[in-house]
């Protein structure tokens, strides 16, 4: 899975995802959408893909320039979707975006997602990053939301690689691995079922070890 985004610190407009179409979708240069299929494996896969809105130097209006990809092996009794489209739309449409986003939804196949995704202020969508599991027995995904990604130490050092683990609006225990130096930001995200502990623990941020 492509875990990854590069921020030029400029304003984000993306869309959460949630299951049914409804809602304001996204309004930029660029649009993103939420696909579900089942792959060649048999596994429920989802993926986020970006549509070029305009046409410039390297891409044209249409073109599908940048995606990223969850897949995993459905439980006995769930059968993933075979193929289902639809454009990413905001649970706060009433709320500016300003920074990067962290957002929870459910996909086609009935999965517990997380996402983070940004947009430049140019309109152009640059990286997106997304984990899904299906939720255990007696479990269901949390409601569709939008937020900034956990950051338990703001005053951390930006030369290195920061580590946070945090609970999702699903209940998963989450990490996310945050780069700031350079010329952006680049940040990887792993989601999974526990037994409920990571809902109870506090975020904490840790540096990536040398």
């Amino acid at each position: 899975m492509r875990e990854r985004f590069r921020l030029a610190w400029t304003a984000l407009v993306i869309g959460a995802v949630v299951p049914a179409a409804a809602g304001c979708g996204l309004q930029a240069t660029e649009t993103v959408d939420i696909v579900g299929f089942t792959s060649a494996h048999g596994e429920a896969c989802t993926s986020l893909v970006v549509i070029s809105g305009t046409d410039g130097e390297y891409v044209r209006e249409g073109d599908e320039t940048e995606s990223s990809l969850d897949c995993e092996s459905p439980p006995p009794d769930r059968a993933p979707v075979d193929r289902d489209r639809r454009s990413l739309v905001d649970p706060d449409p009433e709320r500016d975006w300003d920074q990067p986003q962290l957002l929870t939804a459910t996909d086609a196949h009935g999965r517990a997602c997380t996402l983070v995704a940004m947009v430049l202020a140019s309109g152009q969508v640059d990286e997106t990053t997304i984990d899904c599991d299906y939720p255990p027995e007696g479990r269901t995904p949390g409601p569709a939301s939008r937020g900034l990604p956990p950051d338990p130490d703001p005053e951390s050092d930006p030369d290195r690689v920061s580590v946070a683990t945090f609970a999702d609006g699903h209940g998963r225990a989450c990490t996310t691995s945050t780069a700031t130096g350079g010329i952006g930001v680049e940040i990887a995200l792993s989601c999974e079922y526990d037994d409920g502990e990571a809902a109870r623990t506090e975020p904490a941020e840790t540096v990536m070890p040398r």
